[in-house]
């Protein structure tokens, strides 16, 4: 996982197929902090399910390849 900070475009966060896979096993581990932490200690990326996630809103659209699905 990396945190990349740039003067002309938004923060990225760029995350690895094994950092993805990674938080997907932390959602199954009832004693996981289920978190990613960068390097520097900029920022972490929690996992939740999606339940948790939406319980106070709906579900907003998505986007693949500029088209909604």
């Amino acid at each position: 996982m990396k945190y990349i900070e740039t003067e002309h475009q938004l923060p990225t966060l760029e995350l690895t197929r094994r950092n993805l896979e990674g938080l997907l096993a932390k959602l199954d581990d009832p004693n996981s902090a289920r978190t990613l932490i960068d390097p520097d200690n900029k920022i972490y990326v929690k996992a939740v399910e999606n339940e948790e996630h939406y319980a106070n809103r709906p579900a907003g659209p998505m986007f693949t390849n500029g088209v909604i699905v």
